[in-house]
């Protein structure tokens, strides 16, 4: 699945001094002054070797593996209802199969041809949004209730990684609380992929334009392409980090855990489709041997997460 910003404009392309003001890395901006002390200090004054010995054993005390094998568990049962909500938010406003191709891409590195059929017979279960009527919004409300569950299981994570005590008094108000979250993190998901997707068309405008003056060779845009789904991913987890739990951490400690998550992430998903591609993984367990790596996949993300969560949680309490 590939993101893109909205905030990516042609202009920086070739004039980044006239937008230097306007752009988060520019030395001058004391956010990006603050996020580069913050990772330099962890990576360079002996930190990062405390940080990661007490998160590993933080998160073997919390239980992370069997939170890992739950968020992952929830991943699977929300997948589909997450991306037929934010196949039919996006149908409004753009084609349908522009959305399907960018989550087939996503998940091309381990899928086989039967995988992505099935993904093909899922995007068919897809309600018809030219009009509004009470059938699209009975599925709509469906498709938002089920993909909430696995932010629901996010915050339960979080929280427990966190040491947030579960009071029963006010239990209500803050389960439904929660629900609204949930709702909104699966809005804020669709709107990402929308974004991406208009990035995606940008990007091939401007390459276009770009073309007729001096070729640009398509790597080049693959690879813009790829520094902006980093980003925009990032931002995501920014916000899950942020909104979700009860216990709010500071900005800075979420930002370098959630730019760390992302990192990994895409680290382990290229280097899990690098071992498919060279192994017999799906030709010892046949057909289901493509299902098989997805869900490993999945798992080792939500490890990611788990031990992300720690992460900051231990790197701000050592600051502080």
């Amino acid at each position: 699945m590939r993101f893109g910003l909205n905030t990516f404009c042609p202009e920086r392309l070739w004039d980044k001094n006239k937008y230097k003001h306007r752009s988060f890395f520019n030395p001058e901006n004391k956010s990006y002054q603050k996020l580069i002390v913050a990772i330099s200090s962890l990576l360079f004054m002996g930190k990062l070797k405390d940080v990661a010995l007490q998160t590993i054993k933080r998160w073997i005390a919390d239980d992370g593996t069997s939170f890992s094998a739950a968020l992952s568990f929830y991943l699977i049962l929300s997948l589909p209802s997450l991306l037929l909500f934010s196949s039919s938010l996006g149908g409004m406003f753009l084609k349908v199969e522009l959305l399907q191709a960018t989550i087939i891409d996503y998940i091309s590195p381990f899928a086989d041809e039967e995988i992505i059929n099935s993904f093909n017979l899922l995007f068919h279960q897809l309600p018809e949004t030219s009009s509004l009527t009470f059938g699209l919004i009975i599925s709509f409300l469906l498709f938002l209730w089920s993909a909430g569950n696995i932010f629901l299981q996010f915050q339960k994570t979080i929280d427990h990684m966190w040491g947030v005590l579960d009071s029963k008094k006010g239990w209500s108000q803050r389960l439904f609380k929660k629900r609204i979250s949930s709702f909104v993190a699966v809005f804020i998901f669709s709107l990402l992929l929308i974004i991406s997707i208009l990035a995606e068309i940008f990007l091939v405008v401007i390459s276009n334009m770009l073309t007729i003056i001096h070729p640009l060779p398509l790597e080049l845009m693959q690879y813009i392409s790829s520094i902006v789904t980093f980003f925009v991913l990032i931002f995501f987890f920014i916000y899950l980090y942020m909104a979700l739990p009860d216990k709010k951490v500071k900005i800075k400690y979420i930002g370098i855990g959630s730019f760390l998550t992302v990192f990994f992430i895409t680290l382990g998903k290229h280097l899990f489709s690098l071992y498919i591609s060279y192994s017999n993984f799906t030709t010892v367990y046949t057909k289901i041997g493509a299902f098989l790596a997805i869900f490993l996949w999945m798992y080792y993300s939500s490890i990611i997460v788990t031990l992300m969560a720690e992460f900051i949680k231990i790197y701000s309490d050592l600051e502080q």
